[in-house]
């Protein structure tokens, strides 16, 4: 008998599917009652994520009868939640206390579940999924769909924010973000991903809130902090990422803000001082607070030559692909460099694709090349990459595309990887050409009414 679709299972996941619907209900009816735009765009978001959670619950228990990490979070959260019922001040300890090899044996004996001290990003996901299991029961599908509803709203949130913030249409900005099929798969599951995809956008967002809307509020600040530990707790190199980006991202956007040439002469060397010390003391903080592989540049590029080598072997079926070897140094990180970035943001090309999910991220890859290239040369070469330098925006999705695409395409040779690492930045990358298109096209109806209304005075 099928665990988690019995009768009482279907009619259990249906129920929890008709419950998010009423909390995505109600929040339009009080939010977008008079704004029927949002609320279509709220509605189809919900309806995408809802389709993508299920769908990915489906393929992983049907086709790859739950082999992967994804069960395996889902029955140690399981376990962990248990804990909550045996011995609650272990549980919030787990949670939230420091537990080492030092103290673990301070827990109450019996304890369903003992936190994974060998695999710290493991023992987080646990603590992460550990409330939506509670919530969600003992089957995947609902405790999946707790999870998903949750990530949408701030999925939204983001969405809701940045609309306002750029040139792109509503639609586009939406399509980018909520839309892309392999991006909804692959945070829409009991994954690593689903989280750093998530807080990533929240981390970006809290952090344009705070320096450029000046809305220094606790939830914000909360939201900022509590993103980048997310983040740094399970894949600590798409922080290094967004660091970088959201630091050029405030440099730019300061000086854009200046009108005078000679201030602008004057400030921008402090800005970019001040910026850069900036950067390069929050990512010596987190490589301090991470340690290990991740705590430098040497252990990084090490990591990545160890992580290189292994997805190369066979018993990841057949489904390697070859940049050359990667042997740490940063001279090889030179001259392998371009092949890594455009495996990060192009790969796998459709002729590579070799299963339904791989062919499904050949064909983003294939729009999202034909993007490049058409607003590359629809907008100018010159004006787009004058936006990419000079635009605030742009430079921060192209920045931080390219950073994770390096860091993903230098250390990742397995396609089945590749297409779930890179989910952080394909909106920021797609969301950064339409940006450019959009600009050059407000800029030339400001130029066209301009002409229209001197002609009118002239007559």
């Amino acid at each position: 008998m099928h665990r988690f679709l019995t009768l009482e299972g279907i009619l259990l996941i249906l129920g929890y599917l008709a419950l998010a619907f009423l909390i995505v209900w109600f929040i339009s009816l009080f939010k977008y009652k008079n704004d029927d735009e949002t609320k279509r765009y709220f509605f189809l978001g919900f309806a995408f994520k809802m389709a993508c959670c299920i769908g990915f619950a489906v393929i992983y228990d049907f086709y790859y009868n739950w082999s992967g990490d994804t069960y395996y979070y889902y029955m140690a959260s399981q376990r962990l939640g248990q804990v909550l019922f045996q011995d609650p001040t272990s549980y919030f300890r787990i949670m939230f206390d420091t537990i080492d090899g030092n103290n673990i044996q301070t827990l109450a004996p019996g304890l369903a579940y003992y936190p994974v001290l060998r695999d710290p990003s493991r023992y987080a996901v646990h603590r992460f999924l550990s409330p939506f299991a509670i919530i969600g029961g003992d089957n995947y599908y609902t405790v999946n769909i707790c999870l998903s509803l949750f990530l949408y709203l701030l999925n939204w949130k983001f969405f809701q924010y940045i609309r306002t913030k750029i040139n792109c249409s509503d639609k586009a900005a939406f399509i980018c973000i909520m839309l892309i099929p392999s991006v909804g798969f692959w945070s829409s599951a009991l994954m690593k991903d689903s989280f750093t995809f998530t807080f990533n956008l929240v981390l970006i967002m809290c952090f344009a809130k705070i320096f450029f809307d000046r809305k220094i509020r606790i939830s914000t600040i909360l939201g900022l902090v509590l993103s980048a530990y997310i983040i740094m707790e399970l894949k600590v190199y798409i922080l290094y990422a967004s660091i970088a980006g959201c630091m050029v991202w405030l440099g730019s956007g300061y000086l854009k803000r200046v009108k005078s040439t000679f201030f602008k002469f004057v400030i921008a060397p402090i800005l970019i001082l001040v910026v850069a010390l900036g950067g390069m003391y929050a990512l010596r903080f987190v490589g301090e607070s991470v340690g290990g592989k991740f705590s430098d540049v040497d252990s990084m590029l090490g990591q990545a030559s160890v992580t290189q080598q292994d997805l190369k072997q066979e018993y990841y079926e057949g489904h390697a692909f070859d940049i050359g070897d990667f042997d740490g140094s940063l001279g090889s990180l030179i001259i392998m460099g371009p092949k890594a970035i455009i495996a990060g943001l192009y790969r796998p090309f459709i002729f590579e694709s070799d299963s339904a999910v791989m062919l499904l991220s050949g064909l983003e890859n294939t729009a999202l090349l034909i993007l490049s290239l058409f607003v590359f040369f629809k907008a100018g070469i010159k004006y787009s990459i004058k936006q990419i330098l000079g635009n605030p925006f742009v430079s921060m999705c192209f920045l931080f595309s390219v950073v994770l695409a390096l860091g993903i395409g230098i250390s990742t040779s397995n396609f089945g990887a590749l297409v779930r690492f890179k989910i952080p930045l394909i909106p920021f990358f797609a969301l950064g050409w339409l940006e450019i298109l959009s600009t050059k096209r407000k800029e030339n109806e400001s130029i066209a009414a301009e002409e229209a209304q001197n002609l009118e005075e002239s007559n």
